[in-house]
């Protein structure tokens, strides 16, 4: 059980800004097996922008409450999903011959202004998301102002297991350093895809609705990159679980109830 929470916090110190204990990254650091628990971190993240949301709804007005709550969830992380999504779009964005080989000096900041602006977007498309899925009711009785906290728990789960799955499969772009991919074994994926797909389906057909969404942007999103930047890129990972977050918010909003 020791080994199993230390490793817990391994993931917590190398996926999130959380402070640990200093003895979690003494000796052996088995990061690889530390992977399983990617899940429960994005549970942890997304359980902390929930209690934002639920104190800030105290004070001010939902618009305002949920603009903190992302703002917290970045903070947590130190915006690697976010950034690793820009850095995909960018690359996206960059034709083949890019800037560096047509000698356009203003080519690269042109294409690097091009990925942000599709962040602001996607950001401003989460942000509706989270502000429609406020008045959203559960299957399940909850005090007021909680039902976006579960959601939101559920959908960081839901894209960090999808994470894992695409950690497995990674591969180095040529213009990228990345390490090598964590070995998990079947045991280890399924406790990782159990751990990040059971909230969601505690949420009745909304959760499973909004999972569904997930794993299909997953499934479309992995080889339409590979294609065009001819690998997976560390950055991949950041926009896997942006993209996935945000088509669960979707997908559940598409399959809800509201009063």
């Amino acid at each position: 059980m020791i080994a199993q929470w230390r490793l817990f916090l391994l993931a917590l110190r190398y996926f999130t800004r959380i402070p640990v204990p200093t003895w979690v990254i003494l000796g052996d650091t088995d990061v690889d097996s530390a992977a399983r628990f990617l899940p429960l971190v994005g549970a942890v993240v997304g359980a902390a922008g929930g209690a934002v949301y639920w104190l800030a709804a105290q004070f001010w007005p939902a618009s305002v409450a949920v603009v903190l709550s992302m703002l917290a969830t970045m903070l947590l992380t130190g915006g690697i999903h976010e950034v690793g999504f820009a850095d995909i779009c960018t690359w996206i964005g960059t034709p083949k011959n890019g800037p560096e080989q047509t000698g356009d000096p203003k080519g690269a900041a042109r294409f690097a202004s091009f990925g942000m602006l599709v962040v602001v977007l996607f950001l401003f498309t989460k942000y509706n998301s989270l502000m429609a899925l406020c008045s959203a009711s559960l299957a399940f009785g909850v005090p007021a102002n909680v039902s976006l906290g579960v959601v939101m728990l559920a959908a960081h789960a839901a894209s960090r297991a999808l994470v894992v799955t695409a950690l497995t499969g990674r591969a180095q772009h040529p213009a990228r350093v990345a390490a090598a991919a964590p070995r998990l074994s079947t045991a280890q994926m399924c406790f990782a895809l159990l751990t990040g797909f059971l909230p969601a389906t505690l949420l009745g057909t909304p959760g499973l609705v909004g999972l569904a969404a997930a794993i299909a942007m997953r499934l479309a999103a992995a080889p339409f990159i590979k294609q065009r930047l001819g690998a997976y890129a560390g950055d991949f990972l950041g926009a896997t679980q942006q993209l996935s977050e945000v088509s669960f918010y979707l997908g559940a909003i598409a399959a809800w109830t509201y009063i």
